[in-house]
């Protein structure tokens, strides 16, 4: 099992200057293939011209700090820490797949339930809650209508 206390190293210095060095080349390689740099007929620059000049700063800058970031010791990082933004990319994803309302219980239920360690019965009470909330506040009198997700487009036939 893994130990969420444990520290965990990451080479947290690197990942920007190699992000920043990707979109630097995905954009000189856009610019110069689609659109060139120079208008060489009327001796004027190109739409590209510019993002050209950009892209080739930002290549240079994230090379010299990647160059700079690899003599730094790496950071660590505690998974327990990393529950939150993993616990919400996963909700956004349930949402487009299941659907916002099924989404947000199975979330509650996970959460209180195994992060929280709360008894079954605060569990479902708080589920409970949660749902007389959602439903009739928002879905009824407000008339807000929550996505139904992928599933619930196959379901009801969108």
């Amino acid at each position: 099992m893994i130990d969420a206390k444990k520290p965990v190293k990451l080479p947290t210095q690197q990942i920007l200057p190699i992000v920043g060095l990707i979109v630097g080349i995905v954009f000189l390689y856009i610019g110069l293939s689609e659109f060139g740099f120079w208008n060489s007929n009327t001796h004027t620059p190109t739409a590209a011209f510019f993002s050209t000049i950009v892209s080739v700063g930002l290549i240079a800058l994230s090379l010299i700090a990647l160059l700079q970031s690899i003599r730094k010791p790496m950071e660590e990082f505690r998974l327990l820490n990393w529950y939150v933004p993993i616990g919400f990319l996963l909700m956004v994803i349930a949402m487009m797949i299941i659907g916002t309302v099924p989404a947000v219980i199975i979330f509650e239920i996970i959460w209180c339930r195994f992060y929280e360690k709360m008894s079954w019965k605060t569990t479902i009470i708080a589920v409970v809650f949660c749902l007389i909330m959602v439903i009739p506040i928002f879905t009824w009198w407000l008339g807000i209508d929550f996505p139904v997700g992928k599933i619930g487009e196959l379901i009801l036939g969108y």
